[in-house]
């Protein structure tokens, strides 16, 4: 029987630890503003242009957003970004 405990307590410890990870990784995300949004489709993130594969309704000036894939130097073909308003995510082309 107090084996069985301690396995517990070493799997709920385990998985504490390993959501703590996840939880800082997401958190340090580095965070850009939206400097131009233009008719849905055009953004100057980062000093960088990106244009929607389809339309990124809802991302405004002012924003911020963080990139779940892609480069935040427009080094990419495409990238995910995060708007961290709206909780929506955007297919952006690298300019």
């Amino acid at each position: 029987m107090k084996g069985r405990r301690t396995v517990k307590r070493i799997t709920r410890w385990t998985a504490t630890a390993a959501l703590l990870v996840v939880a800082s990784t997401v958190s340090a995300a580095t965070e850009y503003e939206i400097e131009v949004s233009h008719d849905d489709e055009l953004f100057i993130i980062n000093g960088e242009k990106y244009e929607a594969k389809t339309y990124c309704f809802n991302m405004e000036e002012g924003d911020r957003v963080i990139f779940l894939e892609g480069s935040p130097y427009g080094a990419c073909a495409s990238a995910k970004i995060l708007n961290l308003r709206t909780k929506k995510v955007c297919e952006v082309w690298c300019e």
